[in-house]
């Protein structure tokens, strides 16, 4: 048998395919560390734009708080007499702290995305031990109302409620990461209160 010589053909190592994969490789670092900072800078926006909301709401509930002046020199009891008023306050209230056109349109939509709807608007009105709560609807019209003990009720936030005060609720769109649209919600508890000594 004859067995003839074989060539073998000699590898090229090719230098150029291991730059490329190096570029790849440092590209998708890259393209994963700008995801990671835009969603960092995001949430801070986010943080930022929730302490915003949290004092206009803050500021809105406290302008509805028409208290009854009378009853309060007489006895000092602080109580909020005519919720549907207080309501109408309320919302000219939001829209002006939150610049809000009238469709209740944010004009700076990097805070808010879209149109702003009142979720939730609820006064407690506290007289001794016992709580009466009032939650108004969308047009203004008290919806639910009932009395109950003071150390028994909660706003919807969870918070006990100690004395007359005001819950609010807004829900309002926010563009998030990638342009993903999403609700928010943002609510406020503020309560009308004399320190003693006043």
């Amino acid at each position: 048998m004859h067995f003839g010589k074989r060539e073998c053909l000699q590898q090229k190592i090719n230098h150029k395919d291991s730059g490329q994969t190096e570029w790849v490789i440092g590209m998708f670092f890259i393209l994963i560390l700008s995801v990671v900072l835009y969603t960092q800078l995001r949430i801070a926006s986010f943080q930022v734009t929730g302490m915003y909301l949290e004092d206009a709401l803050a500021a809105s509930d406290l302008a509805s708080a028409l208290i009854d002046v009378e009853a309060y020199g007489k006895t000092r009891k602080v109580w909020i007499p005519d919720a549907q008023t207080a309501y109408q306050i309320y919302r000219e209230a939001v829209r002006e702290n939150l610049g809000l056109d009238e469709t209740w349109v944010c004009t700076d939509s990097t805070l808010i995305d879209g149109q702003v709807e009142i979720a939730d608007y609820v006064i407690y009105n506290v007289d001794g031990n016992l709580v009466t709560m009032q939650r108004l609807d969308a047009s203004g019209n008290i919806c639910e109302q009932y009395t109950a003990a003071r150390r028994s009720m909660r706003a919807p936030n969870g918070l006990p409620i100690e004395k007359t005060g005001i819950y609010s609720e807004i829900r309002f769109p926010v563009r998030g990461p990638f342009g993903i649209t999403f609700w928010a919600h943002k609510g406020k508890l503020v309560d009308i209160a004399v320190e003693e000594g006043d």
